[in-house]
Protein backbone atom coordinates (compact mmCIF):
# COMPACT_ATOMS: atom_id res chain seq x y z
CA UNK A 1 0.00 0.00 0.00
CA UNK A 2 1.42 3.05 -1.06
CA UNK A 3 2.13 5.58 2.34
CA UNK A 4 0.31 8.40 1.23
CA UNK A 5 -2.69 6.13 0.80
CA UNK A 6 -2.17 4.46 4.07
CA UNK A 7 -2.28 7.61 5.82
CA UNK A 8 -5.43 9.30 4.15
CA UNK A 9 -7.26 5.83 5.08
CA UNK A 10 -6.00 6.18 8.67
CA UNK A 11 -6.58 9.67 9.72
CA UNK A 12 -9.69 11.95 8.62
CA UNK A 13 -9.72 15.75 8.11
CA UNK A 14 -10.97 16.00 12.04
CA UNK A 15 -7.93 14.02 13.41
CA UNK A 16 -5.61 15.59 11.28
CA UNK A 17 -6.97 19.13 12.63
CA UNK A 18 -6.72 17.57 15.56
CA UNK A 19 -3.00 15.70 15.94
CA UNK A 20 -1.73 19.33 14.53
CA UNK A 21 -3.55 21.23 17.72
CA UNK A 22 -2.06 18.75 20.02
CA UNK A 23 1.68 18.54 18.24
CA UNK A 24 1.41 22.63 19.29
CA UNK A 25 1.16 21.70 22.65
CA UNK A 26 3.64 19.14 22.31
CA UNK A 27 6.51 21.33 20.82
CA UNK A 28 5.83 23.72 23.87
CA UNK A 29 7.71 20.71 25.60
CA UNK A 30 10.12 19.63 23.16
CA UNK A 31 11.03 22.99 23.38
CA UNK A 32 13.10 22.76 25.64
CA UNK A 33 15.43 20.35 24.11
CA UNK A 34 15.90 22.81 21.23
CA UNK A 35 18.41 25.70 20.99
CA UNK A 36 16.94 28.64 19.01
CA UNK A 37 19.69 29.19 16.83
CA UNK A 38 19.85 24.82 15.67
CA UNK A 39 19.24 23.17 12.90
CA UNK A 40 16.43 20.47 13.18
CA UNK A 41 15.79 17.93 11.18
CA UNK A 42 12.75 15.70 11.28
CA UNK A 43 13.00 12.27 9.79
CA UNK A 44 9.72 10.95 8.79
CA UNK A 45 8.23 14.22 9.29
CA UNK A 46 4.60 12.86 8.10
CA UNK A 47 2.14 16.27 8.04
CA UNK A 48 4.35 18.25 9.42
CA UNK A 49 3.26 18.68 12.84
CA UNK A 50 6.53 18.61 14.70
CA UNK A 51 8.62 20.84 12.23
CA UNK A 52 6.11 23.58 11.63
CA UNK A 53 5.47 24.39 15.32
CA UNK A 54 8.96 23.89 16.88
CA UNK A 55 11.07 27.23 16.93
CA UNK A 56 14.85 26.60 15.38
CA UNK A 57 17.12 28.89 13.06
CA UNK A 58 16.78 26.20 10.14
CA UNK A 59 14.29 23.05 9.54
CA UNK A 60 14.38 19.93 7.77
CA UNK A 61 11.26 17.76 7.28
CA UNK A 62 12.61 14.24 5.44
CA UNK A 63 10.10 12.21 3.86
CA UNK A 64 9.31 10.23 0.68
CA UNK A 65 5.24 10.50 1.43
CA UNK A 66 4.31 12.89 -1.64
CA UNK A 67 2.10 14.69 0.60
CA UNK A 68 4.35 15.86 2.96
CA UNK A 69 5.26 19.18 0.69
CA UNK A 70 1.43 20.33 0.65
CA UNK A 71 1.60 20.21 4.47
CA UNK A 72 5.14 21.97 5.26
CA UNK A 73 4.77 25.40 6.24
CA UNK A 74 7.23 28.34 5.03
CA UNK A 75 10.56 28.03 6.68
CA UNK A 76 10.43 24.68 6.26
CA UNK A 77 13.13 22.49 3.57
CA UNK A 78 11.19 19.28 2.34
CA UNK A 79 13.76 16.13 1.38
CA UNK A 80 11.73 14.41 -0.80
CA UNK A 81 13.70 11.12 0.03
CA UNK A 82 14.26 8.59 2.51
CA UNK A 83 16.57 8.30 6.07
CA UNK A 84 19.00 6.51 4.16
CA UNK A 85 19.68 8.39 1.28
CA UNK A 86 20.05 12.33 2.85
CA UNK A 87 22.60 13.91 0.86
CA UNK A 88 26.16 13.75 2.64
CA UNK A 89 26.58 17.58 1.87
CA UNK A 90 24.44 17.68 5.15
CA UNK A 91 26.97 15.46 7.31
CA UNK A 92 28.02 17.29 9.95
CA UNK A 93 25.64 19.79 9.69
CA UNK A 94 22.28 19.18 12.30
CA UNK A 95 21.80 20.38 15.42
CA UNK A 96 18.93 18.07 16.49
CA UNK A 97 17.30 15.17 14.75
CA UNK A 98 13.59 14.51 15.66
CA UNK A 99 12.22 11.22 15.12
CA UNK A 100 8.67 10.42 15.97
CA UNK A 101 6.65 7.30 15.33
CA UNK A 102 9.52 6.36 12.71
CA UNK A 103 11.40 3.04 13.51
CA UNK A 104 8.83 0.57 13.82
CA UNK A 105 7.93 1.35 10.92
CA UNK A 106 11.21 0.24 9.14
CA UNK A 107 11.93 -3.35 7.43
CA UNK A 108 13.94 -4.87 10.28
CA UNK A 109 16.46 -4.28 13.49
CA UNK A 110 19.61 -4.09 10.54
CA UNK A 111 17.55 -1.01 8.98
CA UNK A 112 17.21 0.38 12.66
CA UNK A 113 21.11 0.71 12.94
CA UNK A 114 21.55 1.87 9.61
CA UNK A 115 19.18 4.75 9.80
CA UNK A 116 20.72 5.54 13.57
CA UNK A 117 23.77 5.51 12.31
CA UNK A 118 23.13 8.24 9.62
CA UNK A 119 21.55 10.08 12.01
CA UNK A 120 24.77 10.08 14.29
CA UNK A 121 26.70 11.43 10.27
CA UNK A 122 24.59 13.95 10.03
CA UNK A 123 24.43 15.40 13.57
CA UNK A 124 27.18 17.75 14.84
CA UNK A 125 29.69 17.27 17.27
CA UNK A 126 27.15 18.13 19.96
CA UNK A 127 24.31 17.28 18.48
CA UNK A 128 21.22 15.20 19.75
CA UNK A 129 19.03 12.69 18.68
CA UNK A 130 15.43 12.87 20.13
CA UNK A 131 12.99 10.17 19.45
CA UNK A 132 9.40 9.60 20.18
CA UNK A 133 8.58 5.55 20.32
CA UNK A 134 6.19 3.48 20.44
CA UNK A 135 6.75 0.87 23.18
CA UNK A 136 6.06 -3.17 23.08
CA UNK A 137 6.65 -3.57 26.53
CA UNK A 138 3.62 -1.01 26.98
CA UNK A 139 1.21 -1.59 24.40
CA UNK A 140 2.15 -5.67 23.80
CA UNK A 141 -0.12 -7.05 21.51
CA UNK A 142 -1.37 -3.57 20.12
CA UNK A 143 1.96 -2.52 18.79
CA UNK A 144 0.64 -4.43 15.88
CA UNK A 145 -2.67 -2.78 15.27
CA UNK A 146 -1.25 -0.69 12.23
CA UNK A 147 -0.52 -2.40 9.20
CA UNK A 148 2.90 -0.92 8.56
CA UNK A 149 4.18 -1.67 12.26
CA UNK A 150 6.81 -4.07 11.17
CA UNK A 151 9.70 -3.91 14.08
CA UNK A 152 9.03 -4.46 17.86
CA UNK A 153 11.42 -2.32 19.95
CA UNK A 154 10.83 -1.42 23.43
CA UNK A 155 13.19 0.48 26.31
CA UNK A 156 16.72 -1.93 26.51
CA UNK A 157 16.10 -2.89 22.83
CA UNK A 158 16.37 0.65 21.67
CA UNK A 159 18.88 1.81 24.37
CA UNK A 160 21.32 -1.04 22.98
CA UNK A 161 20.75 -0.30 19.48
CA UNK A 162 21.46 3.75 20.02
CA UNK A 163 24.76 2.26 22.22
CA UNK A 164 25.38 -0.10 19.23
CA UNK A 165 25.49 3.42 16.76
CA UNK A 166 27.50 5.38 18.78
CA UNK A 167 24.76 7.31 21.35
CA UNK A 168 24.94 7.90 24.68
CA UNK A 169 21.26 8.09 26.70
CA UNK A 170 20.51 11.66 28.57
CA UNK A 171 17.20 10.77 29.25
CA UNK A 172 15.08 8.02 28.86
CA UNK A 173 11.09 8.50 29.72
CA UNK A 174 9.13 5.41 29.57
CA UNK A 175 5.85 5.65 30.23
CA UNK A 176 5.82 9.34 28.54
CA UNK A 177 2.34 9.45 26.22
CA UNK A 178 -0.72 7.07 24.89
CA UNK A 179 0.16 4.74 22.41
CA UNK A 180 -1.65 7.01 19.61
CA UNK A 181 -4.25 10.27 19.26
CA UNK A 182 -7.11 7.78 18.94
CA UNK A 183 -6.35 6.67 22.22
CA UNK A 184 -8.34 7.67 24.79
CA UNK A 185 -6.37 10.09 26.62
CA UNK A 186 -4.87 13.38 25.63
CA UNK A 187 -8.05 14.76 23.63
CA UNK A 188 -7.07 18.29 23.70
CA UNK A 189 -3.87 20.71 24.33
CA UNK A 190 -4.71 21.45 27.96
CA UNK A 191 -4.62 17.33 28.75
CA UNK A 192 -1.35 17.15 26.76
CA UNK A 193 0.12 19.57 28.96
CA UNK A 194 -1.84 18.30 32.50
CA UNK A 195 -1.09 14.61 31.29
CA UNK A 196 3.20 15.99 30.62
CA UNK A 197 2.61 16.94 34.35
CA UNK A 198 2.01 13.98 35.93
CA UNK A 199 4.89 11.61 37.23
CA UNK A 200 5.75 9.25 34.60
CA UNK A 201 4.35 6.58 37.16
CA UNK A 202 0.79 7.93 36.93
CA UNK A 203 0.75 8.41 33.43
CA UNK A 204 -2.69 6.43 32.22
CA UNK A 205 -2.55 4.55 28.67
CA UNK A 206 1.27 5.60 28.38
CA UNK A 207 2.31 3.57 25.35
CA UNK A 208 4.98 5.56 23.47
CA UNK A 209 8.49 6.37 25.10
CA UNK A 210 10.69 9.66 24.85
CA UNK A 211 14.18 9.31 24.48
CA UNK A 212 17.05 11.96 24.44
CA UNK A 213 20.24 10.39 22.91
CA UNK A 214 23.73 12.76 22.80
CA UNK A 215 26.38 12.02 19.79
CA UNK A 216 29.48 10.09 21.03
Amino acid sequence: MPIATCYQLRFSNRETQTRRTLWGELCRYFQRYIPAGATVMDIGAGYCEFINAIRARKKYAVDINPDTPKFAASGVTVLSTSALTIPKRFNGTIDRIFLSNFLEHLKSKEEVLAVLTRAHQLLTTAGKLLILQPNIDLVRERYWDFFDHTVALNTKSLTEGLAITGFAVEEFTERFLPYTTKSFLPTSPILVRFYLMLPERLRPFAGQSFIVARKR
